[in-house]
């Protein structure tokens, strides 16, 4: 794989990061946009996003990459000395590679000293915020902007219909970003396109991509994380279990990642921000569609229950409906008890309803050994892929 200097063109009211890359004698163009506001932040005389987002496809197809385009010296040390072989170990099917890079660049780019983190509407970015807007904080450390990007979350694969339905979404975290005075960067890219692989095993090294093109503009960048500290591993297919490693591994001279929140439980970071007034009216964190929570959805279901067992999911009734979470409450529950040994998330819920004594149904009991079952043919079918 070749990949070429990046330039700066301007599109509608965008401008839009890209390289030409070359793979098997065939060319494709990979691209990052950002509103026109913010091109001057765009790193054109440094590879550093396109080796990091074509990084897992080269591995994948066990292609060397070469690189035409200078590139920051620490991050070429940290991926080919550590990264690449710990992410041979979680998902074994990528292949070691040569990287060669014309030109090494050890000094930092000049930047704004900006901080930044990824705004989903979620607990994990609200805790994020939660804490670095309006808990004890450096000053240096302060947020100043938001994130939203397009690189996998809205599908996989990307297209039209991810794309539509990024749009839709980042219309829902508006009112927020705009109550707090903090800008939120629309970052849309053709990476899922690309890529066209899973985005639980690659979000990091996508969503890292996105933000390496504005190194001009953030010092500091808080990745929101799913996963505790206590639950690191390698041998694991999901990206989050080791972002602890692999965010220290493409950090550059000039922006540093941080793993955010990963010192808490989801559970703790959900009582956090139930004191966070704005999460009342603002949280979403449904894994559906481009609307309100559906409250019928793992997602949806997870944290009403946490919220109802904390005594706090009332104070939500602007953003759930509270109804669907009472039809669907005892089904859920059941589902807590059949998975609280084979998922973290699960057994989280479960301790803390012991904790608060929290009341379970006879029906939720009952109903337990059906999911049980339901979920170990589900692994089955699942291993035989």
């Amino acid at each position: 794989m070749i990949i070429y200097k990046p330039e700066v063109v301007q599109i509608n009211n965008t401008a839009r990061l890209q390289a030409k890359f070359e793979i098997e004698n065939k060319q494709d163009l990979l691209w990052f946009s950002v509103p026109v506001a913010y091109e001057q932040y765009l790193l054109q005389e440094r590879a550093d996003s396109f080796l990091v987002g074509l990084l897992p496809l080269a591995m994948e197809r066990g292609e060397d990459i070469f690189l035409k385009a200078p590139v920051s010296e620490k991050l070429y040390y940290t991926i080919t000395t550590y990264l690449m072989g710990a992410l041979c170990i979680a998902l074994p099917h990528l292949n070691r590679i040569s990287i060669k890079a014309e030109v090494l660049m050890p000094n930092p780019v000049e930047s704004a000293n900006a901080v930044g983190t990824g705004f989903s509407g979620g607990v994990d970015s609200f805790h994020t915020i939660y804490e670095h807007l309006h808990r004890a904080c450096p000053p240096s450390f302060r947020l100043t902007h938001f994130t939203f990007h397009n690189v996998g979350s809205h599908g996989d694969f990307g297209g039209q219909e991810a794309r539509d339905l990024f749009q839709k979404r980042i219309q829902l975290i508006r009112p927020f970003a705009e109550e707090q005075h903090i800008d939120i960067i629309e970052v849309d890219s053709n990476l899922s396109e690309v890529l066209k692989m899973n985005y639980v095993q690659t979000h990091t090294l996508r969503n890292v991509a996105a933000v390496l093109t504005m190194q001009k503009l953030f010092r500091y960048y808080y990745y929101s994380s799913g996963r505790q500290f206590k639950d690191f591993q390698l041998k694991t297919k999901v990206a989050g279990s080791y972002d602890l490693l692999s965010l220290t591994m493409l950090s550059t001279e000039s922006l540093s990642f941080f793993s955010s929140g990963a010192n808490y439980s989801r559970v703790e970071k959900t009582r956090h921000i139930a004191e966070y007034e704005p999460t009342h009216r603002y949280l979403n964190v449904c894994a559906g569609g481009s609307s309100a929570n559906c409250s019928r959805c793992e997602k949806c279901l997870r944290s009403m229950l946490t919220l109802e067992v904390q005594g706090k999911l009332d104070l939500y009734h602007h953003v759930f409906d509270l109804n669907v979470y009472r039809q669907e409450k005892t089904k859920y529950i059941a589902k807590v008890l059949a998975d609280v040994k084979r998922d973290a998330y699960a057994e989280e819920i479960y301790n803390e309803m012991r904790k608060h004594a929290f009341p379970i149904s006879a029906s939720s009991y009952l109903l337990m050994p059906y999911y049980k079952v339901k979920h170990g043919l589900k692994r089955l079918i699942m291993q035989g892929k």
